[in-house]
């Protein structure tokens, strides 16, 4: 199955707590700076509250101000009284400026433009969630990370059988029990999905992606284009003087025609010309042959190519030769098996993309890594 994360009911209770726990600030840059205590620094100046900050704020502190993050780092472990300084310095010199700082659980979450339109995972899942039980869209996986809210959903109506030279890994361990049967031939599909993706901190714009899942070794992949694409750029903010934004109202006002178009964007994803059009990709992909006979070497160059963590070369490889289909496709599917696996959900959404991407490369690319150039 996809990578698994939170049932519907979780994630509605965990939306719920963090719309009761979060606060947002409008804070002008004069009144913030931050205090080094033994093992953390945290940002004081948001109504005389301290917070701590999440190790994404402080990339965000880190960019606004110009120190490199890996000196940022390395001087938050060993001397963070000195950071607390250098920042607090730079900061001085943006005096002039307003941060939209949020808060959650008590810590600094998010340092951002006070231009940052914030589009809330509670108001997108109440939009899109009604559109997909409409179009009887199955949830598979749904999560809320530090950084990035997934909802992800196949639409079983709309499927194509797998046909010779698709049905990946046909002795593969990883079959799921609910997709095994007699005529496992008839039962394996290729359906399509639906990744929706947002970011409250600014890590990402708002997407709904066309994707497709496999019911014979369950993998999900996204269609690399994105039907359509949010990005957080808005109007400003003008508050009182205690810096707290009081704008549910005003912010769900001033959303609400644009909830309406991704609600249309959600209804329209499942395009039957779009699926028809992945599925064509997809068969050629499953005709395009792996070149090289090393394939170490093959996913060396795929994964160094693709951006992916050296750590996943051993995992792939060994997918793919469990998988047993040496093509465009299989090395697809070896991926995103291995997303399956993998223990952090940001990662495992990223290498569904990866997938995604594989079946799209031009022969160029897909060159370099058949032969392993």
């Amino acid at each position: 199955m996809a990578k698994q994360g939170k049932s519907i009911t979780e994630l509605a209770a965990e939306l719920e707590r963090q719309r009761d726990s979060k606060k947002d600030y409008l804070a002008p840059v004069a009144a913030l700076t931050l205090q080094a205590f033994v093992r953390a620094v945290e940002v004081r100046g948001l109504n005389g509250s301290s917070y701590p900050l999440t190790p994404y704020a402080h990339g965000q502190v880190a960019e606004y101000v110009g120190i490199p993050k890996a000196y940022y780092d390395r001087t938050l472990a060993a001397h963070p009284a000195l950071l607390a300084d250098s920042v607090n310095t730079w900061l001085g010199d943006k005096a002039d400026d307003k941060r939209l700082v949020r808060t959650l659980d008590g810590n600094v979450r998010a340092w951002l433009s006070n231009r940052y339109r914030p589009l809330d995972n509670a108001d997108l899942a109440e939009a899109i969630l009604p559109t997909l039980v409409e179009r009887k869209v199955e949830i598979i996986s749904s999560e809320i990370t530090e950084t990035r809210f997934y909802i992800k959903g196949i639409l079983p109506d709309l499927s194509d059988t797998i046909a010779d030279g698709l049905q990946w890994g046909s002795g593969h361990t990883a079959v799921a029990p609910q997709f095994r049967s007699v005529d496992q031939r008839r039962e394996s599909k290729i359906v399509a999905a639906i990744t929706i993706t947002n970011s409250e901190v600014g890590a990402g714009s708002l997407k709904v992606e066309p994707s497709v899942f496999t019911t014979w070794c369950t993998n999900l992949a996204v269609i690399a284009q994105a039907a359509m694409r949010k990005y957080h750029v808005g109007r400003g903010f003008d508050l009182a003087e205690d810096f707290s934004i009081f704008t549910d109202k005003t912010r769900q006002a001033d959303d609400l025609a644009f909830w309406l178009k991704v609600k249309d964007t959600v209804g329209a994803a499942f395009a039957e010309d779009q699926f028809r059009a992945a599925i064509a990709s997809i068969r050629q992909a499953a005709e395009t042959r792996i070149e090289s006979d090393d394939l170490p070497k093959v996913v060396e160059v795929a994964t160094t190519r693709l951006a992916l963590p050296e750590g996943l070369r051993s995992p792939i490889l060994t997918a793919l030769a469990q998988g047993g289909d040496f093509s465009k496709w299989g090395l697809a599917q070896a991926v995103t098996n291995v997303a399956n696996r993998v223990a952090d959900y940001d990662l495992a959404t990223d290498l569904e993309h990866v997938g995604g991407k594989i079946i799209d490369l031009g022969d160029k690319d897909w060159k370099v890594i058949s032969q392993a150039a």
